[in-house]
């Protein structure tokens, strides 16, 4: 039996893998340390929701730390296409966990005092109270408005799609690992840093909620589904802000002639969350101040962890093999 070196793949994991799973993982330990994010009641027993939702999440980040056992070259076009884009559709979920783990955190205060109080500060008068109250009476303003704010969902999800379908999946990978480590980061600070904004914390606006805007299907739609939504808790900085200029930065990055469309489209996303009074003023600041602090720092961090990465699945190892050659050979010691 000969003595060998062989090279051991490992599991494709990717960088984004890593910083979901991380986030889930971080969501599984709070949901146990502050498990009264809320109730689920189960045979009659009314059971506090975090003791249920850690062993979830524990599933669910172990799972995803799997998912490049499938992550082969003979994987077809379209299961690597959701292999790289799932983070995608765990954007919004664990968006609504960082808010629910949020409340417990801080035993029911924020920090919308402080944020209010700037924004009085810098403007005389509140401008989520003012803008709306302005324009509410106009379809539309209400239309475009609320379309802006929904916009975001798309450029979102749609942004990353352009290197893939320009054939260039190391660049859409690229761009989902940093939008996982952004994930990462301000998601975590959401929990520890609650902020609600103006709809939750402004007593006339909360009374007032969305029935006097005036508008059509989009309005409307908005209007409905913001009575099953809970968006009182993760603020500061504003991530519809933040994800938006990361995406403009990335379309950009591919074609220049993308920022004609993308930087009128995240002004008036800018615009909407201040005017649907979802954000302070200076939630979008932060938003801003956000990405542009951490966007440099992701980038330049990304060839990096890359390459450890790869150097990890890639590695050496020393093997034996025997006559069936069920192990494939580097070179003969």
């Amino acid at each position: 039996m000969a003595v060998v070196k062989k090279t051991l793949r490992l599991p494709g994991l990717e960088l984004h893998d890593i910083g979901f799973a991380a986030l889930i993982y971080f969501f599984a330990l709070a949901s146990l340390i502050w498990p009264d994010s809320g109730r689920l009641s189960i045979g009659g027993l009314s059971i506090p929701r975090g003791y249920l939702m850690a062993p979830f999440y524990l599933i669910v980040g172990s799972l995803i730390l799997s998912l490049g056992r499938f992550d082969t070259a003979a994987m077809r076009k379209v299961p690597r296409f959701f292999r790289t884009f799932y983070p995608e559709a765990l954007f919004g979920p664990l968006f609504t966990e960082s808010i629910l783990l949020s409340a417990p955190v801080a035993h029911g205060r924020s920090w919308d005092g402080f944020f209010s109080g700037l924004d009085q500060m810098i403007f005389g008068f509140q401008p989520a109270r003012e803008f709306s109250a302005a324009f509410s009476g106009s379809v539309f303003m209400n239309e475009l408005m609320f379309g802006s704010y929904f916009a975001f969902f798309l450029v979102l999800v749609l942004t990353p799609w352009i290197s893939w379908f320009r054939h260039d999946e190391a660049e859409a990978r690229r761009e989902m690992a940093i939008f996982s480590a952004y994930t990462l980061v301000v998601y975590i600070t959401y929990v520890f840093f609650r902020v609600m904004g103006p709809k939750y914390y402004l007593p006339d606006l909360h009374a007032a909620w969305y029935n006097s805007f005036k508008g059509g299907v989009i309005t409307a739609f908005f209007r409905e589904a913001f009575r099953y939504t809970i968006l009182s808790g993760a603020a500061f900085p504003s991530s519809h802000v933040a994800v938006s200029v990361m995406m403009t930065i990335f379309a950009a990055k591919r074609d220049k002639r993308f920022l004609f469309l993308y930087v009128p489209v995240t002004i008036l996303i800018c615009m909407s969350t201040v005017y649907i009074y979802a954000h302070w003023f200076v939630d979008v600041i932060g938003g801003i101040l956000a990405i542009g602090v951490l966007l440099p720092l992701f980038s330049s961090l990304y060839p990096h962890a890359r390459k450890a990465l790869d150097a990890l699945k890639g590695r050496n190892e020393v093997g034996s093999t025997d006559n069936c050659g069920r192990m494939a050979l580097d070179n003969r010691e």
